[in-house]
């Protein structure tokens, strides 16, 4: 038989008071993350576009100054050949940024422990 003091709840009472206060205590904390989930997810999406817009635009500038380097160069090989020259040197550059950035992404990936 279980004896307790009067007026105090017994081992029984206790462990039920707990698995309650846990159980509030949880539905707070998910009450919490969810509210942080949603503030940080509108920042997040409005961060997202507005990086996109700036890509965009970064986009537009690049083709810009595409099409003012074929016209600088037009005169003097013709419209034909700036053309070329232009798209050569536009590819060999993205192939060698393509070249390091595929080099990092294997480093990033690489197994844990293996150094380089």
């Amino acid at each position: 038989m279980e004896q307790h003091r009067a007026g105090q709840p017994g081992i029984a009472e206790l462990a039920m008071q707990t698995v309650d206060d846990a159980k509030r205590w949880a539905r707070a904390e998910t009450a919490y993350y969810k509210a942080l989930a949603g503030e940080r997810g509108g920042d997040a999406g409005i961060g997202v576009g507005l990086a996109l817009a700036a890509a965009g635009l970064v986009q537009a500038a690049v083709v810009a100054l595409l099409v003012g380097l074929v016209l600088t160069l037009a005169p003097a090989v013709g419209p034909g050949w700036a053309t070329l020259i232009v798209v050569v040197a536009t590819l060999l550059i993205a192939s060698i940024i393509g070249m390091v950035a595929i080099g990092r992404l294997r480093r990033a990936a690489r197994p844990l422990g293996e150094e380089s």
